[in-house]
């Protein structure tokens, strides 16, 4: 068991839960240590547990990890740090308040060595009230107030946010916890639906619901039973991810996960548990999987738009990527007025790929949008499957290959190529489907940023914003796919580039 301030944390997803595409970024952060403070509201949401540092001085529960942290692990260490002798309280993890934020830690070095990615949880106790070691006491809002320190700006947004959860104002709290799955009390009431489904299935819960994951996409739990292991994905505000999944299992079940229940106000999906891919799994497989069902797809297309898939198709994505060269939000995410010109510069040529994609002869299909390594697997009598459909849209089918590029061998890809070019008709000889995959393995990263961009207009409230980082990074391998494609006219890119941190 990890102690305040030295336990380590595994990175990467559990079974069934999902995650971005890596990238230069995205390591390089993941990479860092996590500076993890916690924020416990005590009875009616009056005071908040703070840590004695000396006679003076106070701060958050505090925690440090080697890098990203697994949910469970850091309620675990909660749990040790603030109620080590109760047998009858555990934690959980609502919502991480900053988001993808580089600070410094509570050494306040310049040095390298101190840098690492802020986190601020809010968790929840559950079971009897929780009765702290001596070095904690409870603390009001005014107390609180009294420690914000102007010339520390993570100290200071988290003395603001405390007081906000403080205030006892509706509005205030709700401006921090506006999404209904970082309310408090949103675990229990999804733990006991959960629990109650497994028991309109005769079976029998064994031990407890738990946290798998909790991001601003989702917040993944899972409970064993009599039945089998089943997890529960909960979308976040504004995704459209459980009725994307619930209407891609009814029309393909044969494809992806079985969807056994759903809650509409809890925005969540059950599902059985699957098998992770063996180590020497030969993705062919999937690759041809992933053509029959694109394939399969065109005949379902209107049921698919009236589910609420959007409409990604290269026209759209070409309209929307114009609109990016002036938008304040963006102008402020790539921070650096070289870096935003960056964008102005190559949409342009973004653009072309997306009307050469029009003119082809190749078909719109259902578009998974996040095909990789981790969102495929096994489930009963060897059966493969595609799995997690945040970014699933109506598009061109080559927009699945901007990960699978560099995932799958070459074999893979001709298999797939090959139903274009013979199983289902032929929509264009072997050079120019290989120029259309390169196009639409490309314009597959512009997808992504494109949900990026949606999701932070509609619930965006950490202090830096992970749907920020995400487009950043994403923008980024887009640009690394079209130096690699070199359309004719696109220049050399010399910078600057964007990096976390």
């Amino acid at each position: 068991m990890a102690t305040p301030g030295t336990g380590p944390i595994l990175g990467g997803d559990a079974t069934g839960a999902s995650s971005h595409a890596s990238s230069s970024s995205e390591s390089d952060s993941a990479s860092m240590p996590a500076y993890v403070r916690v924020i416990l509201l005590g009875a009616h949401g009056q005071c908040v547990l703070m840590e004695r540092l000396d006679d003076s001085s106070w701060d958050l529960p505090y925690f440090v990890y080697p890098s990203r942290f697994e949910v469970e692990q850091v309620c675990q260490d909660v749990l040790q740090a603030l109620a080590p002798q109760s047998t009858n309280t555990f934690f959980t993890v609502n919502c991480d308040l900053f988001g993808a934020f580089g600070c410094l830690g509570r050494a306040k070095t310049s040095s390298d060595e101190d840098l690492g990615i802020a986190a601020l949880l809010l968790v929840e106790s559950h079971g009897h009230e929780v009765q702290a070691p001596s070095r904690y006491s409870w603390k009001t809002a005014v107390e609180v107030a009294d420690l914000r320190d102007d010339d520390d700006l993570y100290q200071s947004t988290a003395v603001d946010i405390v007081c906000k959860l403080l205030s006892g104002d509706a509005s205030s709290v709700l401006s921090v916890v506006v999404d209904p799955r970082y309310q408090l009390g949103w675990f229990n009431r999804a733990a006991s639906w959960l629990s109650s489904f497994v028991a309109g299935r005769g079976a029998a819960v064994r031990g407890r619901v738990t946290q798998v994951q909790v991001s601003p996409a989702a917040t993944i739990l899972m409970v064993d039973s009599t039945a089998g292991v089943f997890y529960l994905k909960a979308a976040g505000l504004g995704n459209r991810e459980v009725q994307l999944t619930q209407t891609v299992s009814s029309l393909f079940p044969s494809y992806t996960l079985e969807v056994v229940a759903t809650h509409v106000d809890l925005n969540c999906f059950v599902s059985p548990a699957f098998s992770p891919l063996p180590d020497d799994t030969e993705y062919t497989r999937y690759a041809g999987l992933l053509g029959q069902l694109q394939i399969e797809s065109r005949q379902h297309l209107d049921a698919l738009l009236v589910a609420g898939l959007p409409d990604r198709c290269p026209a759209q994505l070409a309209a929307e990527l114009l609109k990016w060269v002036d938008d304040d939000l963006l102008r402020g995410w790539f921070g650096h007025p070289l870096r935003y010109a960056r964008l102005a510069k190559y949409v342009p040529h973004l653009v072309t790929l997306c009307h050469q994609l029009t003119r082809s002869a190749v078909p719109m299909t259902l578009v998974h949008g996040d095909v990789s390594r981790r969102n495929m697997a096994v489930a009963d009598e060897d059966r493969p499957l595609l799995f997690d459909w945040e970014f699933a849209c109506i598009g061109h089918p080559f927009y699945d290959w901007h990960e699978l590029h560099t995932e799958l061998s070459d074999k893979a890809r001709r298999v797939y190529l090959d139903l274009y070019l013979d199983s289902y008709g032929k929509y264009g000889t072997v050079d120019e489907l290989q120029s259309l995959y390169s196009a639409g393995r490309t314009l597959g990263w512009c997808i992504k940023m494109w949900h990026s961009l949606e999701q932070a207009r509609a619930c965006d409230v950490e202090f830096a914003s992970s749907h920020m980082e995400n487009f950043l990074s994403y923008w980024e391998l887009a640009l690394d796919g079209l130096m690699e494609v070199g359309p004719p006219g696109v220049p050399r890119d010399v910078g600057p580039r964007w990096t976390f941190g």
